[in-house]
């Protein structure tokens, strides 16, 4: 499918949705006599558990039937709702959310919502993801070895589960859109390799959505929180030298306050980021070269090969070679 074709194909009726229009009365879909109701929060409602529609798919994409509502309901996924085209309203456990096109909703498992009744215009766009594939598949495919890229999922991951839902609002400059586009042409008009090229996709979009996340969750407070980020690119470009002394020096702190700020923001020390960091790049160098394991660990800064391989099965849990050959490079 071509993106100048998804457009129409998105506008033009579901079988569902003529249904609903012959309805004098917004009602549900037959589909509901099918998913079983729970009492949750002292309420009875849906819960979509996506069984089937996940047990071969890393994720599931779903276009929203219009001329109808959506009650309220939980699910045992993490859910993205874009809004495509119009708008919507979101109640999120008994919080009115107002959407409008580009919107994006990122919301925690077992989260009580609904949507309100969707007009000829409101083309909604729901993908829904295992937990694990947000928590800890992305780290890889974001690039295992960037400290910046696992803060900020961690934070991400933490955040959606503690607020219950993340709303991102559409910027000027919009590629989310033209991202998820490309997403949904892979996924209803499937193509050689739309396996891999949907995965690569899902990737663009969680890294666009890391730097929004990023640019407001850090935004608020530019004399403190942000320098977080910061201080883990400082880590990422000096790995191999950086020490917690030259890094105080570089960000104007004694010692002792970054060591207890680093602390604070990441849950780890200086010195378990440098590690982190290291093994991140040996991670990549055995993944993506032939190089030999000892030329590995000096790369990164390790003459003694035991420490090397002692630092790296603690964080892995496997040898280097093991990681190697898992990788298909053994």
């Amino acid at each position: 499918m071509k993106l100048e074709e998804l457009d129409v194909f998105l506008m033009k009726h579901t079988d569902s949705e003529k249904r609903h229009l012959q309805n004098k009365t917004p009602s549900l879909s037959p589909r509901y006599q099918f998913i079983p109701q729970v009492e949750f929060a002292g309420r009875q409602m849906y819960l979509f558990r996506f069984t089937s529609l996940m047990e071969n798919r890393r994720v599931c994409v779903n276009k929203e039937s219009r001329f109808t509502f959506i009650p309220e309901h939980i699910h045992t996924v993490i859910e993205f709702l874009y809004v495509y085209s119009g708008s919507c309203t979101q109640v999120i456990d008994g919080r009115q959310l107002r959407m409008t096109q580009g919107d994006i909703c990122l919301l925690d498992t077992n989260v009580p919502h609904s949507v309100g009744y969707l007009g000829e215009q409101d083309i909604i766009i729901t993908i829904e993801m295992q937990k694990e594939y947000l928590t800890q598949g992305f780290l890889q495919r974001l690039g295992d070895n960037r400290l910046i890229n696992r803060f900020l999922m961690n934070a991400l991951s933490q955040h959606a589960a503690h607020d219950q839902y993340l709303l991102f609002k559409k910027r000027t400059e919009n590629p989310i859109h033209t991202i998820i586009q490309h997403i949904l042409c892979e996924y209803y008009d499937p193509q050689i390799c739309s396996a891999p090229a949907l995965d690569a996709y899902m990737v663009l979009l969680f890294c666009e959505i890391l730097r929004q996340y990023r640019s407001q969750s850090f935004s608020a407070d530019p004399s403190s929180r942000w320098k977080v980020v910061d201080i883990l690119d400082y880590i990422e470009n000096h790995y191999l030298t950086a020490t917690l002394e030259s890094a105080a020096q570089a960000f104007g702190f004694h010692p002792n306050y970054l060591s207890a700020y680093i602390k604070r923001e990441t849950g780890r020390s200086f010195k378990e980021l440098v590690i982190l960091q290291r093994m991140g790049q040996a991670c990549f160098y055995l993944t993506n070269t032939s190089l030999p394991i000892y030329e590995i660990a000096q790369k990164i800064g390790y003459d003694n090969l035991g420490f090397f391989y002692k630092k790296f099965e603690a964080l892995y849990h496997m040898t280097p070679a093991q990681w190697r050959e898992l990788q298909g490079k053994g």
